[in-house]
């Protein structure tokens, strides 16, 4: 994929986060973006690993570093808690390249941002893992298999939240399979 083209989505994916009154920090781009990925893989191609909260990507957090350095992102301070990622100066510059796409996305975007709208980190990290155990490691697996599953990766997460996870992965990959028709 084209990393302008790349940049744009993740740009879109950003401002619709905050247009849902998401934090918008790191893990919040970083956990949408994964979800958007694994629901919609034609529209944006970034490798993950299963790392410390949950599935994280190294090259997105180089593109951020980079989109942020360009002026297409701006990070914003938020003393005491962590910077928020928001559209810079020069956003509308790089999604004015690809309209086209941004337009045939969108709904999946919207979708998405939506859905980690009022989430806290907490709960990002055991919606990604969920995601991930139920997608990479245990596809048929029962939910009760993969909410231990999820614990048996993230031993902070309470078996009560490892199972209210995967339930709702299971009803954001049904709700998702109505976009993909």
């Amino acid at each position: 994929m084209n990393k302008l083209k790349r940049y744009a989505i993740t740009i879109s994916v950003i401002e619709n986060l905050d247009k849902s009154g998401s934090w918008c920090g790191e893990t919040h781009i970083q956990k949408a973006i994964y979800f958007l990925k694994k629901l919609f893989p034609e529209v944006i191609d970034y490798s993950f690993i299963l790392y410390k909260h949950g599935p994280f990507s190294f090259d997105l957090r180089d593109d951020i570093g980079i989109m942020a350095a360009g002026g297409f992102l701006k990070i914003v301070p938020m003393f005491p808690y962590g910077p928020r990622i928001l559209p810079g100066k020069l956003a509308d510059k790089v999604k004015g390249l690809f309209p086209k796409t941004l337009e045939k996305c969108k709904e999946k975007i919207e979708f998405v941002t939506h859905k980690f709208k009022d989430k806290w980190v907490a709960d990002l990290e055991a919606l990604a893992t969920g995601l991930y155990i139920t997608t990479e490691l245990m596809p048929s697996g029962s939910v009760e298999k993969r909410a231990e599953k999820l614990c048996q990766l993230k031993p902070h997460i309470p078996f009560w939240k490892a199972k209210e996870a995967v339930k709702e992965v299971d009803k954001i990959i049904e709700e998702a399979k109505k976009l993909t028709i």
